[in-house]
């Protein structure tokens, strides 16, 4: 996955199932790719505490951007051991879906940024309540996706440009699998450029002819 963000390409490697081949593959990533090229990875909750540990070190001479979600969320109680052991800064994903998660994470010193997701937060009133904690704690945010359509891309659009603690994105979800477009209007893809008009609301709204193909139930 790359994204592309002031003039710097970025690639995301996503690792988590064999600490010792995840160390590999991101060292013959960093040969190919070169020294010019960011890296940022994400376990997916794939590590143990021990793997997290030693894939974390061996990967810190690769020079690294952060980890997103290096363990189960129910190793949460490991992350700040983890912290002091990784050269890689760490992003909290799963670990954080409300404001009292991002709270608890900032205080126990459990991240370095935290993971942004509507889909995750139930939304943008929780998603502010977030930053804004983030914000005044130091913590730096990204705005991620989880497959969204179109529509969703939009209202996490107009989010990131009212949202100034929000340093990194991951806004592609809904480019990727999606055999049909369900949104009118909204968010336009210009090579790794998001734009938006300046249209009511979101700027987006449901397709009716694609919702009229949907399934339909009567309650």
């Amino acid at each position: 996955m790359i994204f592309k963000k002031s003039g710097a390409n970025i690639l995301k490697v996503k690792l988590g199932k064999n600490a010792v081949e995840d160390v590999e593959r991101v060292k013959q990533i960093r040969t190919a790719a070169g020294i010019e090229m960011k890296i940022r990875i994400d376990a997916n909750q794939g590590w143990s505490y021990d793997d997290a540990v030693y894939g974390l070190k061996a990967m810190g001479k690769y020079n690294i951007e952060f980890c997103e979600q290096p363990m189960r969320t129910w190793y949460d109680d490991h992350l700040p051991a983890l912290m002091q052991h990784s050269p890689i800064k760490i992003m909290a994903d799963e670990s954080v879906y409300n404001h009292h998660d991002a709270r608890k994470q900032i205080n126990s010193g459990s991240c370095h940024y935290i993971n942004i997701k509507m889909a995750k937060s139930g939304g943008i009133f929780e998603a502010k309540q977030i930053h804004d904690l983030a914000a005044e704690r130091a913590i730096a945010c990204m705005m991620g996706g989880m497959l969204e359509s179109r529509i969703a891309l939009s209202a996490k659009l107009h989010f990131v440009y009212a949202s100034p603690n929000i340093e990194f994105y991951d806004m592609d979800t809904c480019m990727l699998g999606h055999l049909q477009d369900p949104c009118v209007g909204g968010v336009t893809y210009h090579g790794y450029k998001l734009n938006i008009a300046d249209t009511p609301g979101i700027g987006a709204d449901a397709d009716e002819a694609f919702l009229d193909e949907c399934e339909q139930f009567t309650v």
